[in-house]
């Protein structure tokens, strides 16, 4: 019974076979033949088969059923043969030894290939070869490359003549830990991962496939196709993440501001060092949860799959782990993909170095306030002095002289007190402090207003003024309006005096490449010019320096009897 089903077995499938097969004998006489084979050349009863496939009377010359029967090995020729309607095909014709049951050749079986149907699988072969998203090469025992697709070339460059380690890698020698290697030795599928160097000179990263493909008569493996899978891109994708990782991971533990986060199910995953010092922590391990829920806010620790809107910095104290309590701000907010919550941060900023800053700037302002006001106290003092003498002299002269010198000493008199309160509102209006609006200011251009103004203003007064400009063009960067003030405060402070003593003022600016300045230099031709060292005008000119970031500098010269006053801008 089983030899029977056997036997429908093997007929179904001989009938069935998309190819031609006949059976032929030592006479070559066809005993078998399957359908296709009958549909081609018709009924082959008692026939011969170069009767059949070549309407011929004698043995074809390329037909290797002889030979089969007398070496007992497979033969393949290409041949060729005519159908039914004497169409001619081209074929490859594989002649199979069919053995009786005492190992002898009693049959050969004939499979007739159209070669019309080879060269449909080797297209599609070829096709998907060169087509595939893969580096692919074929490689022989001396890791010659034998063939390679397109991407492989476009990639790795040429291929002729070379070894695979010469074009993956631009090595000189076989690559330790080669799939090849281990194919050729095994006879196995082998992989691993590589990193290769393209015709550009980037790295690939690739994962490597060796698969044996052809072999020796003895089960040797000769040839080898190695399949590149190309993961460049995913590699680096990875190298990003890294860096990212280690970037924000840097970038949270160097915060100034502390920095703790807590997962969806409640544990603590990051406590950064300024929190631990925030925290007053010494131990270089972070603290446990328990230990967290003692030290923040209650509503950090809720559940956060809760909704709930992230709270503003708001000021308030934590509890340090000394129990002090530490003034912050403090920020606290979930989160969320599109789908669900990860987690929940808190933002602290530890207040204490901003108040004490404040404090210190506060204590320092007070400070400067109550030395600048004494200074108007002690110039004051003086002026009313000075306002007493002249009054007394004032009364003298009254008695003795006529109108004129009575008009004299008035005018002197207004002009005096007039130019003493315009520095003391100057001086009022910078120590409460003034918003400066700094700009690009031409130095030589400023110093040649400056003189053109008071050169109109002390036309008919008898004070010379003299200007000496720089050749460069220097440029500050100040506000305008104050250094206006700065030299107003000056002229004004030395204006009676140079009236008095024949006296003159010369604007010069000098250029160079550390500094540039603006000279004021007030020179007489009898008597010295008093020093510029105290007084209600030195005042003014200090705060617009601080102010403006110059320095402010005098500079008396006996010999010229000159007094320099440098505004330096570095």
């Amino acid at each position: 019974m089983e030899n029977q089903v056997l036997q429908n077995l093997i007929g179904n499938y001989f009938q069935s076979f998309p190819f031609k097969i006949a059976v032929v004998n030592r006479d070559q006489t066809v005993i078998a033949a399957n359908q296709k084979f009958e549909e081609s050349f018709g009924k082959w009863v008692d026939h011969k088969c170069f009767e059949l496939c070549h309407n011929t009377k004698i043995p074809c010359i390329r037909c290797q059923v002889q030979k089969v029967f007398e070496s007992g090995i497979p033969e393949i020729v290409s041949d060729s043969s005519i159908d039914l309607d004497g169409k001619m095909s081209f074929d490859l014709v594989i002649f199979s030894p069919i053995y009786d049951n005492e190992g002898n050749v009693e049959f050969v079986q004939e499979l007739t290939i159209p070669q019309k149907e080879i060269n449909h699988w080797e297209n599609d072969f070829n096709m998907l070869f060169e087509n595939v998203p893969n580096f692919i090469s074929i490689t022989d025992k001396n890791f010659n490359i034998l063939r390679a697709n397109r991407r492989m070339i476009n990639t790795f460059g040429n291929i002729k003549g070379k070894k695979c380690y010469e074009v993956y890698k631009r090595r000189k020698q076989i690559c330790s830990h080669c799939p090849s290697t281990e194919t050729f030795e095994t006879g196995q599928v082998c992989s691993s991962s590589q990193i290769g160097i393209t015709s550009t000179g980037d790295k690939a990263y690739y994962m490597m496939t060796s698969v044996p493909i052809a072999f020796n008569n003895d089960g040797e493996v000769i040839q080898v196709m190695e399949i590149n899978s190309d993961i460049t891109e995913i590699n680096k994708l990875q190298e990003q993440m890294n860096f990212l990782h280690d970037f924000y991971g840097n970038l949270i533990e160097n915060s100034s501001e502390a920095i703790i986060a807590i997962d969806k199910k409640g544990k603590l995953q990051i406590f950064n060092s300024a929190a631990m010092r925030i925290f007053n922590l010494d131990s270089k391990r972070r603290p446990g949860i328990s230990q967290a829920r003692k030290m923040l806010p209650e509503s950090f620790f809720s559940e956060i799959d809760e909704e709930r809107d992230p709270e503003e910095y708001i000021k308030t104290t934590i509890t340090n782990a000394d129990m002090e309590e530490i003034p912050v701000h403090l920020k606290i907010f979930d989160i969320k993909t599109k789908n669900e919550t990860m987690g929940r941060v808190a933002i602290i900023t530890d207040l204490r170095p901003i108040i004490e800053l404040e404090e210190s700037k506060a204590l320092a302002r007070e400070i400067a306030y109550k030395e600048k006001f004494t200074t108007i106290a002690k110039d004051l003092t003086q002026t009313l002095k000075n306002m007493r003498i002249f009054l007394g002299e004032f009364s003298d002269q009254f008695r003795d002289s006529t109108s004129l010198e009575f008009t004299k000493k008035w005018n002197s008199f207004y002009d005096y007190t007039n130019d003493y309160l315009q520095i003391s509102n100057l001086f009022i209006k910078y120590a409460q402090g003034v918003h400066l609006k700094k700009s690009l200011i031409d130095l030589n251009q400023f110093a040649e207003e400056q003189y053109e103004h008071y050169k109109n203003t002390f036309e008919f007064s008898g004070i010379k003024l003299d200007l000496n400009l720089s050749s460069e063009r220097p440029v500050i960067n100040a506000d305008k309006d104050s250094l206006k003030d700065s030299v107003y405060v000056v002229i004004m402070h030395f204006k009676t005096y140079i009236k008095d003593n024949c006296g003159k003022i010369t604007f010069r600016t000098y250029y160079c490449d550390t500094h540039i300045k603006l000279d004021l230099e007030v020179q007489c031709k009898d008597n010295p010019v008093p020093n510029f060292d105290e007084g209600l005008a030195l005042g003014v000119i200090q705060i617009i320096a601080e102010s403006n970031g110059f320095t402010f500098h005098t500079n008396s010269i006996q010999e010229e009897k000159m007094l320099k006053i440098s505004l330096i801008f570095d």
